[in-house]
Protein backbone atom coordinates (compact mmCIF):
# COMPACT_ATOMS: atom_id res chain seq x y z
CA UNK A 1 0.00 0.00 0.00
CA UNK A 2 1.34 3.41 -1.15
CA UNK A 3 0.18 6.16 1.01
CA UNK A 4 -1.63 8.51 -0.68
CA UNK A 5 0.99 11.59 0.71
CA UNK A 6 4.01 9.26 -1.03
CA UNK A 7 2.64 9.05 -4.69
CA UNK A 8 3.88 11.07 -7.52
CA UNK A 9 1.68 14.12 -9.10
CA UNK A 10 1.32 11.97 -12.13
CA UNK A 11 -0.57 9.33 -10.64
CA UNK A 12 -4.38 10.97 -10.72
CA UNK A 13 -7.95 9.96 -12.11
CA UNK A 14 -7.93 13.89 -13.42
CA UNK A 15 -6.06 12.36 -16.78
CA UNK A 16 -8.61 13.91 -19.65
CA UNK A 17 -9.87 10.53 -22.18
CA UNK A 18 -10.14 13.33 -25.17
CA UNK A 19 -6.37 14.43 -24.54
CA UNK A 20 -4.16 13.18 -28.24
CA UNK A 21 -1.54 10.27 -27.22
CA UNK A 22 1.34 12.71 -28.33
CA UNK A 23 0.30 15.17 -26.16
CA UNK A 24 0.29 13.01 -22.90
CA UNK A 25 3.42 11.91 -23.44
CA UNK A 26 4.62 15.43 -24.17
CA UNK A 27 2.69 16.12 -20.54
CA UNK A 28 5.21 13.48 -19.01
CA UNK A 29 8.22 13.87 -20.39
CA UNK A 30 8.34 17.32 -18.43
CA UNK A 31 10.03 15.51 -15.47
CA UNK A 32 12.71 14.13 -17.75
CA UNK A 33 13.93 11.95 -20.17
CA UNK A 34 11.83 8.49 -19.36
CA UNK A 35 14.72 5.77 -20.35
CA UNK A 36 11.62 2.94 -20.10
CA UNK A 37 9.18 4.53 -22.33
CA UNK A 38 12.40 5.01 -24.89
CA UNK A 39 13.01 1.36 -24.18
CA UNK A 40 9.37 0.51 -24.71
CA UNK A 41 9.37 2.05 -28.27
CA UNK A 42 12.09 0.43 -29.33
CA UNK A 43 11.38 -2.59 -29.22
CA UNK A 44 11.43 -3.63 -25.52
CA UNK A 45 8.08 -4.72 -24.82
CA UNK A 46 8.28 -7.78 -22.66
CA UNK A 47 11.48 -6.83 -20.75
CA UNK A 48 10.25 -3.42 -19.84
CA UNK A 49 6.73 -4.65 -18.26
CA UNK A 50 8.82 -7.04 -16.46
CA UNK A 51 11.55 -4.90 -15.03
CA UNK A 52 8.41 -1.88 -14.11
CA UNK A 53 7.01 -4.81 -12.21
CA UNK A 54 9.93 -5.78 -10.34
CA UNK A 55 10.45 -2.39 -8.67
CA UNK A 56 6.80 -2.91 -6.95
CA UNK A 57 5.50 0.31 -5.08
CA UNK A 58 8.21 2.26 -6.77
CA UNK A 59 6.10 2.83 -9.47
CA UNK A 60 3.64 4.71 -7.81
CA UNK A 61 6.45 6.95 -6.75
CA UNK A 62 8.65 9.69 -8.30
CA UNK A 63 10.88 9.29 -10.11
CA UNK A 64 9.58 6.12 -11.61
CA UNK A 65 5.62 7.12 -11.61
CA UNK A 66 5.64 9.53 -14.85
CA UNK A 67 7.93 6.70 -16.34
CA UNK A 68 5.56 3.97 -15.63
CA UNK A 69 2.57 5.54 -17.29
CA UNK A 70 4.38 6.41 -20.28
CA UNK A 71 4.71 2.88 -20.94
CA UNK A 72 1.10 2.26 -19.70
CA UNK A 73 -0.34 5.11 -21.87
CA UNK A 74 1.83 3.27 -25.32
CA UNK A 75 0.78 -0.17 -24.82
CA UNK A 76 -2.97 1.00 -24.41
CA UNK A 77 -2.86 3.40 -27.30
CA UNK A 78 -1.44 0.35 -29.14
CA UNK A 79 -3.79 -1.83 -27.73
CA UNK A 80 -6.61 0.22 -28.99
CA UNK A 81 -5.41 0.61 -32.44
CA UNK A 82 -5.09 -3.19 -32.84
CA UNK A 83 -8.74 -3.35 -31.26
CA UNK A 84 -9.81 -0.91 -34.13
CA UNK A 85 -8.19 -2.93 -36.38
CA UNK A 86 -9.34 -6.49 -35.36
CA UNK A 87 -13.07 -5.22 -35.20
CA UNK A 88 -12.62 -3.49 -39.02
CA UNK A 89 -11.41 -7.01 -40.39
CA UNK A 90 -14.25 -8.88 -38.39
CA UNK A 91 -17.04 -6.32 -40.03
CA UNK A 92 -15.73 -7.12 -43.47
CA UNK A 93 -15.55 -10.77 -42.69
CA UNK A 94 -19.69 -10.59 -41.71
CA UNK A 95 -18.86 -11.53 -38.27
CA UNK A 96 -21.93 -11.29 -35.89
CA UNK A 97 -21.35 -9.27 -32.89
CA UNK A 98 -23.00 -10.29 -29.82
CA UNK A 99 -23.79 -6.90 -27.67
CA UNK A 100 -26.00 -8.15 -25.06
CA UNK A 101 -23.73 -10.78 -24.17
CA UNK A 102 -22.74 -8.82 -20.70
CA UNK A 103 -26.03 -7.55 -19.80
CA UNK A 104 -26.75 -10.02 -17.14
CA UNK A 105 -23.72 -9.36 -15.52
CA UNK A 106 -24.63 -5.16 -15.47
CA UNK A 107 -26.14 -4.98 -11.85
CA UNK A 108 -27.93 -1.72 -10.71
CA UNK A 109 -28.66 -0.56 -7.82
CA UNK A 110 -32.70 0.34 -7.11
CA UNK A 111 -31.65 3.60 -7.54
CA UNK A 112 -29.85 3.65 -10.70
CA UNK A 113 -32.02 1.26 -12.48
CA UNK A 114 -34.41 3.85 -11.68
CA UNK A 115 -32.56 7.24 -13.25
CA UNK A 116 -31.30 5.14 -16.31
CA UNK A 117 -35.05 3.97 -17.05
CA UNK A 118 -36.16 7.86 -17.02
CA UNK A 119 -33.78 9.28 -18.80
CA UNK A 120 -34.12 6.24 -22.06
CA UNK A 121 -37.97 7.16 -21.51
CA UNK A 122 -37.57 11.13 -21.42
CA UNK A 123 -34.94 10.43 -24.11
CA UNK A 124 -37.66 9.11 -26.01
CA UNK A 125 -40.50 11.08 -25.85
CA UNK A 126 -37.99 14.12 -26.43
CA UNK A 127 -37.67 12.26 -29.97
CA UNK A 128 -41.14 11.71 -30.49
CA UNK A 129 -41.80 15.03 -30.17
CA UNK A 130 -39.13 16.58 -32.69
CA UNK A 131 -40.63 13.90 -35.25
CA UNK A 132 -44.33 15.17 -35.15
CA UNK A 133 -45.26 16.98 -38.07
CA UNK A 134 -45.80 20.94 -38.37
CA UNK A 135 -48.78 22.32 -39.06
CA UNK A 136 -50.00 26.22 -40.09
CA UNK A 137 -46.80 27.47 -39.89
CA UNK A 138 -45.55 30.01 -43.06
CA UNK A 139 -42.81 28.15 -45.75
CA UNK A 140 -39.80 29.92 -44.81
CA UNK A 141 -40.07 29.80 -41.02
CA UNK A 142 -41.14 25.84 -41.68
CA UNK A 143 -37.99 25.25 -43.77
CA UNK A 144 -35.96 27.14 -40.68
CA UNK A 145 -37.59 24.60 -38.18
CA UNK A 146 -37.03 21.37 -40.26
CA UNK A 147 -32.99 22.45 -40.69
CA UNK A 148 -32.82 23.08 -36.72
CA UNK A 149 -34.87 19.80 -36.03
CA UNK A 150 -32.77 17.48 -38.43
CA UNK A 151 -29.96 19.00 -36.51
CA UNK A 152 -31.35 18.40 -33.17
CA UNK A 153 -32.86 15.23 -33.98
CA UNK A 154 -29.10 13.73 -34.91
CA UNK A 155 -27.69 15.24 -31.22
CA UNK A 156 -30.64 13.99 -29.38
CA UNK A 157 -31.22 10.62 -31.46
CA UNK A 158 -27.09 9.70 -30.14
CA UNK A 159 -27.70 10.78 -26.47
CA UNK A 160 -31.59 8.60 -26.43
CA UNK A 161 -29.57 5.80 -28.02
CA UNK A 162 -26.78 5.83 -25.52
CA UNK A 163 -28.72 5.86 -22.51
CA UNK A 164 -31.29 3.26 -24.53
CA UNK A 165 -28.17 0.58 -24.89
CA UNK A 166 -27.21 1.11 -21.36
CA UNK A 167 -30.65 0.51 -19.99
CA UNK A 168 -30.30 -2.99 -22.06
CA UNK A 169 -26.57 -3.66 -20.57
CA UNK A 170 -25.48 -3.25 -24.81
CA UNK A 171 -21.61 -2.79 -24.89
CA UNK A 172 -20.39 -2.49 -28.96
CA UNK A 173 -17.36 -3.99 -30.01
CA UNK A 174 -15.49 -0.66 -29.12
CA UNK A 175 -16.96 1.58 -26.51
CA UNK A 176 -15.28 4.91 -26.07
CA UNK A 177 -13.41 5.90 -22.76
CA UNK A 178 -15.54 7.62 -20.14
CA UNK A 179 -14.47 11.10 -18.66
CA UNK A 180 -11.82 11.00 -15.70
CA UNK A 181 -14.55 11.09 -13.26
CA UNK A 182 -15.26 7.49 -13.66
CA UNK A 183 -11.98 6.44 -12.26
CA UNK A 184 -12.88 8.39 -9.01
CA UNK A 185 -16.34 7.28 -8.88
CA UNK A 186 -14.67 3.61 -8.90
CA UNK A 187 -11.12 4.34 -6.82
CA UNK A 188 -13.50 6.17 -3.98
CA UNK A 189 -15.59 3.06 -3.40
CA UNK A 190 -13.37 -0.03 -3.96
CA UNK A 191 -9.71 1.62 -3.43
CA UNK A 192 -6.80 1.91 -5.82
CA UNK A 193 -6.28 -0.19 -9.58
CA UNK A 194 -3.49 -0.93 -11.23
CA UNK A 195 -1.85 1.53 -13.33
CA UNK A 196 -2.32 -0.51 -16.46
CA UNK A 197 -6.26 -0.64 -15.93
CA UNK A 198 -5.99 3.04 -14.88
CA UNK A 199 -4.47 3.55 -18.39
CA UNK A 200 -7.07 1.25 -20.11
CA UNK A 201 -9.68 2.64 -19.14
CA UNK A 202 -8.46 6.19 -19.56
CA UNK A 203 -7.41 5.33 -22.93
CA UNK A 204 -9.43 2.25 -24.93
CA UNK A 205 -12.63 2.14 -23.10
CA UNK A 206 -14.35 -1.23 -23.33
CA UNK A 207 -14.33 -3.69 -25.89
CA UNK A 208 -16.47 -6.97 -26.82
CA UNK A 209 -15.36 -9.53 -29.68
CA UNK A 210 -17.85 -12.17 -28.47
CA UNK A 211 -19.83 -12.87 -31.33
CA UNK A 212 -20.44 -15.83 -34.35
CA UNK A 213 -18.79 -16.83 -37.49
CA UNK A 214 -18.65 -19.99 -38.65
CA UNK A 215 -14.98 -20.07 -39.06
CA UNK A 216 -13.86 -17.63 -36.73
CA UNK A 217 -16.27 -18.04 -33.33
CA UNK A 218 -18.07 -21.37 -34.31
CA UNK A 219 -20.84 -22.60 -31.53
CA UNK A 220 -19.43 -24.50 -28.77
CA UNK A 221 -16.12 -23.39 -29.76
CA UNK A 222 -14.36 -21.65 -26.29
CA UNK A 223 -11.91 -18.99 -28.33
CA UNK A 224 -12.20 -16.52 -25.78
CA UNK A 225 -13.36 -13.32 -28.17
CA UNK A 226 -11.75 -10.31 -25.99
CA UNK A 227 -14.08 -8.67 -23.99
CA UNK A 228 -13.36 -5.95 -21.01
CA UNK A 229 -16.40 -4.48 -19.42
CA UNK A 230 -16.74 -0.90 -19.81
CA UNK A 231 -15.96 1.41 -17.36
CA UNK A 232 -19.94 2.80 -16.62
CA UNK A 233 -20.55 -0.70 -15.77
CA UNK A 234 -17.89 -1.76 -13.87
CA UNK A 235 -18.89 1.58 -11.35
CA UNK A 236 -22.41 0.24 -11.49
CA UNK A 237 -21.39 -3.30 -10.01
CA UNK A 238 -19.16 -1.67 -7.54
CA UNK A 239 -22.12 0.60 -6.30
CA UNK A 240 -24.55 -2.40 -5.89
CA UNK A 241 -21.63 -4.13 -3.83
CA UNK A 242 -21.14 -1.37 -1.46
CA UNK A 243 -24.96 -1.06 -0.96
CA UNK A 244 -24.73 -4.97 -0.49
CA UNK A 245 -21.96 -4.38 2.22
CA UNK A 246 -23.27 -1.10 3.51
CA UNK A 247 -23.99 -2.38 7.46
CA UNK A 248 -20.93 -4.97 7.35
CA UNK A 249 -17.88 -3.45 9.86
CA UNK A 250 -15.63 -4.81 6.85
CA UNK A 251 -16.24 -5.41 3.70
CA UNK A 252 -15.06 -7.88 1.29
CA UNK A 253 -12.45 -6.79 -1.57
CA UNK A 254 -14.33 -5.81 -4.49
CA UNK A 255 -13.98 -7.92 -7.17
CA UNK A 256 -13.66 -5.40 -10.47
CA UNK A 257 -15.46 -7.29 -13.71
CA UNK A 258 -13.52 -7.77 -16.71
CA UNK A 259 -14.95 -10.31 -18.73
CA UNK A 260 -17.68 -13.24 -18.86
CA UNK A 261 -16.46 -16.55 -18.56
CA UNK A 262 -15.31 -18.12 -21.76
CA UNK A 263 -17.86 -20.56 -21.73
CA UNK A 264 -20.59 -17.95 -21.89
CA UNK A 265 -19.10 -16.48 -24.42
CA UNK A 266 -18.98 -19.89 -26.61
CA UNK A 267 -22.79 -19.89 -25.91
CA UNK A 268 -21.83 -23.27 -23.91
CA UNK A 269 -23.10 -22.45 -20.63
CA UNK A 270 -25.19 -19.68 -18.78
CA UNK A 271 -23.02 -19.60 -15.64
CA UNK A 272 -19.52 -19.83 -14.91
CA UNK A 273 -17.04 -16.86 -12.87
CA UNK A 274 -16.10 -14.20 -14.60
CA UNK A 275 -12.74 -12.81 -15.21
CA UNK A 276 -12.31 -10.11 -12.66
CA UNK A 277 -9.24 -8.23 -10.58
CA UNK A 278 -9.77 -7.93 -6.88
CA UNK A 279 -9.24 -4.19 -5.32
CA UNK A 280 -7.66 -2.44 -4.03
CA UNK A 281 -4.47 -2.92 -6.04
CA UNK A 282 -1.67 -0.07 -5.63
CA UNK A 283 -0.15 -2.43 -8.14
CA UNK A 284 1.90 -1.92 -12.10
CA UNK A 285 -0.58 -4.69 -13.31
CA UNK A 286 -3.17 -7.31 -11.54
CA UNK A 287 -3.67 -11.13 -12.33
CA UNK A 288 -6.93 -11.78 -13.77
CA UNK A 289 -8.57 -14.07 -11.71
CA UNK A 290 -10.68 -16.80 -13.39
CA UNK A 291 -8.49 -16.47 -16.82
CA UNK A 292 -7.61 -20.06 -17.33
CA UNK A 293 -3.76 -19.20 -18.22
CA UNK A 294 -3.26 -17.06 -14.98
CA UNK A 295 -2.41 -14.04 -16.78
CA UNK A 296 -2.24 -10.65 -15.82
CA UNK A 297 -4.12 -8.33 -17.63
CA UNK A 298 -1.33 -7.00 -20.32
CA UNK A 299 -0.10 -10.77 -21.26
CA UNK A 300 -3.76 -11.68 -21.21
CA UNK A 301 -4.32 -8.46 -23.71
CA UNK A 302 -0.67 -10.37 -25.45
CA UNK A 303 -2.23 -13.25 -26.14
CA UNK A 304 -4.90 -12.10 -27.29
CA UNK A 305 -3.61 -9.84 -30.31
CA UNK A 306 -1.32 -13.32 -30.82
CA UNK A 307 -4.40 -14.83 -31.54
CA UNK A 308 -6.41 -12.23 -34.02
CA UNK A 309 -8.64 -11.31 -30.79
CA UNK A 310 -9.17 -14.67 -29.91
CA UNK A 311 -7.44 -16.12 -27.21
CA UNK A 312 -8.57 -19.35 -26.44
CA UNK A 313 -7.32 -20.89 -29.48
CA UNK A 314 -3.84 -20.77 -27.84
CA UNK A 315 -4.97 -23.60 -26.41
CA UNK A 316 -5.56 -25.38 -29.82
CA UNK A 317 -3.59 -24.04 -32.24
CA UNK A 318 -4.09 -26.37 -34.65
CA UNK A 319 -8.09 -25.45 -34.80
CA UNK A 320 -7.36 -21.73 -35.36
CA UNK A 321 -8.43 -21.08 -38.41
CA UNK A 322 -6.54 -19.11 -41.37
CA UNK A 323 -8.02 -15.78 -40.89
CA UNK A 324 -6.23 -15.67 -37.36
CA UNK A 325 -3.33 -15.78 -38.56
CA UNK A 326 -4.09 -13.08 -41.27
CA UNK A 327 -5.25 -10.66 -38.47
CA UNK A 328 -2.71 -10.84 -36.27
CA UNK A 329 0.10 -10.17 -38.79
CA UNK A 330 -1.80 -6.90 -38.95
CA UNK A 331 -1.39 -5.89 -35.44
CA UNK A 332 1.46 -4.09 -33.41
CA UNK A 333 3.33 -5.45 -30.37
CA UNK A 334 2.56 -4.82 -26.84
Amino acid sequence: MVEPDRRSKWITHRWPTDIEHSDRIRGLQETGSLPFYKRYVAGEFREVWMELAALGDAVWLDPVAADALAVCYETMHRAKTNIEIVVGALETEGYDFYPTVYSPYWRRTQKSKEWIESKDEESQLILARLQEPLTNRPGPLRELIIAERKQRLAERGRIASSFHEERLGIVRPLVPANSPSWIRKLTSRAGDIPLSLRAWHSTVGGVNLVGHHPELAPPGVECDPLFVAPLRSVVDVCMVWQEDHADAKERPPFQMPISPPRSVKAGISGEGAQYMVTLPSATLDAVIENEPHGLDFVNYLRLAFEWGGFPGYADTPGKAPALIYRFRERLLPV
